[in-house]
């Protein structure tokens, strides 16, 4: 089940992806100077593939790229969250009055929400 974060003011995206409730993978890029932090798990399939497309190595080892391949992914990967929730089964973004769907949505608690609860009432979709 993957979670993302895409800014459509062109502030950088996210990914979350969990299986089974465990965290397979996280990478976040949004600018700041501290995003690498925030990177967990190995590279996703579809990142791989990205990866390998702008004629980077699958898996960023530093001591095989430049300067100049680590700002070629960072802008790649800056707006590549809606694909990967698209890769990994649906998106967002590719949701309309068309979209067929059936079971239950589900909204992840934080552990905000855990503590604090969550507020009332109906949430709009």
């Amino acid at each position: 089940m993957p979670a993302y974060y895409y800014g459509a003011s062109g502030d950088g995206s996210a990914w979350l992806v969990a299986e089974h409730g465990t965290v397979i993978r996280r990478y976040c890029d949004t600018g700041d100077g501290d995003d690498e932090l925030l990177t967990l798990g190995d590279p996703l399939p579809f990142e791989r593939t990205r990866r390998g497309e702008l004629g980077l190595q699958p898996v960023w080892d530093p001591a095989l790229e430049s300067e100049d391949d680590a700002d070629e992914w960072k802008w790649a990967a800056f707006d590549l969250a809606p694909e990967i929730a698209q890769s990994l089964g649906g998106g967002p973004l590719s949701i309309g009055p068309e979209t067929f769907s059936r079971g239950v949505g589900v909204i992840a608690l934080t552990p905000y929400g855990v503590v604090h609860g969550v507020p009332t009432g109906a949430y709009r979709i």
